[in-house]
């Protein structure tokens, strides 16, 4: 018994054990995922009053929302003003300091400087004995 196969042959019956693998493998994926839909199913039928009531508080969630953004933004709103009170003060101080600074603490610094000069000009020193240090 001498068999010969053609190529032909042999690619055919490759490819049909290919397409049966390939329709075991499908009908195996849709099994599961029927078992994944029935599953999802069971859950949603279970919780179906919880859902409802999520569905349900959604819009007060959402007005809840809103109302604190809004209030939020008005706040900003006053902090913002609050912090350019800040920043004007901030400045207004930074410029009086400065006047301080130019005006009176300079002018000092100066006579700070000329008093010594001064006091050297008009005390006489005393001659040191030989016992003195």
């Amino acid at each position: 018994m001498d068999a010969q196969i053609s190529v032909g042959q042999l690619v055919t019956i490759l490819l049909s054990i290919a397409g049966i693998s390939v329709l075991v493998v499908l009908f195996k994926s849709l099994m599961n995922l029927n078992q994944i839909l029935s599953s999802i199913s069971r859950i949603v039928e279970r919780n179906e009053a919880n859902i409802d009531q999520v569905l349900n508080s959604v819009p007060k969630i959402l007005s809840t929302t809103e109302e604190i953004t809004k209030n939020v933004n008005d706040e900003m709103k006053h902090v913002s003003g609050a912090i350019k009170a800040v920043e004007e003060t901030v400045e207004y101080t930074a410029a009086a300091a400065q006047v301080i600074s130019e005006d009176l603490i300079l002018p000092a610094k100066d006579l700070l400087v000329i008093l010594p000069i001064l006091k050297s000009l008009f005390t006489k020193d005393k001659k040191k004995g030989f016992w003195s240090k």
